[in-house]
């Protein structure tokens, strides 16, 4: 799951942004993930265990390993995000199911699984609980485009290495290991809006990149880019989301627009509902 790792890396505020300040107060530990299997989930003879949090106000926690999930004290919707690797905004749950609840979903196996797996897993843990089906759906959506019209600017420096995943780079980085490939860094930026001292960049694609920012722009951020690989890159002092804008074409060559998109997100509906329909 590549958002955790994303968000592990941040040095950053998120006290009045758009993100989930629960989330990025999190103190984070990873293990590795070595020839993760796929299973078939119906016969994982383990639970994930889905209780109210035990974590303190304002606190919360995430380890992610390739035989191991856990995410504490954070509300539904963001737990749904995590597990899904998606923005916030591309979950939607019925009014009122949210609310102020908080809670510690944690999974333990004796085998490393795939993504997919984990996923299967957790969602339907989620499900069971509250009584809910999680379901893909499109939606039209006010969104920006992230887009590189005449290929890489100067300032993108592709890597000469084949990209390594984000959970081994996540541990290299956690660990001391001098290869600091998939690094992206924030500087400090306050409550205001997306104010930064700048973004350093080692080793991360620009999927990567995408997702880091998302959760702080007043739109759904898409990634039509359509450039592959890994890059190093810098990007100076900004004071609001326009000059970010102007910094990301001038020095980069890519090009952020506001779009209106088909955008797939995660419905949460009461399994009560869907079946009526059905």
């Amino acid at each position: 799951m590549n958002r955790p790792f994303i968000t592990a890396l941040l040095s950053i505020g998120l006290s009045g942004g758009i993100a989930s300040s629960a989330v990025a107060q999190a103190k984070h530990q990873y293990q590795p993930v070595h020839g993760a299997i796929r299973v078939d989930e119906t016969n994982v003879p383990f639970e994930a265990q889905l209780e109210p949090t035990k974590m303190p106000a304002d606190s919360s926690s995430i380890q992610i390993g390739g035989d191991s999930w856990a995410v504490k004290g954070v509300g539904l919707k963001t737990l749904i995000a995590t597990i899904y690797d998606m923005d916030e905004r591309r979950v939607e749950i019925p009014e009122g199911m949210d609310g102020d609840a908080r809670y510690d979903l944690s999974l333990s196996l004796p085998v490393e699984l795939d993504q997919d797996s984990m996923q299967t897993i957790l969602a339907k843990a989620i499900e069971q609980k509250f009584g809910v089906t999680l379901q893909r759906e499109t939606r039209p959506m006010d969104v920006y485009v992230l887009s590189a019209p005449n290929g890489p600017g100067d300032g993108l420096h592709r890597r000469a290495f084949a990209h390594k995943s984000a959970m081994a780079k996540m541990v290299a980085l956690a660990t001391g290991d001098d290869d600091a490939s998939g690094r992206i860094t924030y500087m400090g930026r306050d409550c205001s809006g997306v104010t930064s001292g700048g973004i350093t960049v080692q080793g991360g694609t620009i999927a990567e990149f995408q997702r880091t920012l998302e959760p702080d722009l007043d739109r759904v951020l898409l990634d039509e880019t359509h450039l592959s690989g890994s890059y190093d890159f810098k990007i100076g002092m900004y004071v609001n989301q326009d000059q970010l804008f102007q910094l990301l074409q001038a020095q980069l060559g890519l090009v952020v627009r506001p779009e209106q998109r088909s955008v797939t997100v995660l419905t949460v509906r009461p399994a009560g509902l869907l079946e009526a329909k059905l």
